[in-house]
């Protein structure tokens, strides 16, 4: 749970534009982007479809920047055997999830 948080804290960075100052983040959207991180966790396509609409973020933005206990959105999917979420994110990214895997 400690790792999800610190890695939100270092997933803000890549959402604010200009000078990002990684010592505070609003809590609202550090709460918000743990549970993005858990529903990548659930492998539920609707709890992840719901977590990243109730962050007021787009998806793309989500895939991009957000840091799930070190790894990716897709590679956090796939280490936790997810891959109905990883394969939501990867579609984000534009990155083939299959050739992901084969190289875990």
């Amino acid at each position: 749970m400690r790792n999800t948080i610190i890695a939100s804290i270092l997933a803000v960075s890549g959402f604010c534009a200009g000078s990002a100052n990684a010592e505070y983040m609003d809590p609202v959207l550090e709460n918000k982007l743990v549970k993005i991180c858990h529903a990548i966790k659930s492998d539920s396509r609707v709890k992840l479809h719901m977590a990243i609409k109730n962050s007021g973020l787009r998806a793309s933005n989500v895939a991009k920047g957000l840091v799930c206990n070190g790894y990716d959105p897709v590679t956090f999917a796939a280490l936790n055997n997810a891959n109905n979420t990883g394969l939501v994110m990867a579609k984000r990214l534009n990155v083939d999830y299959q050739e992901l895997l084969a190289k875990l």
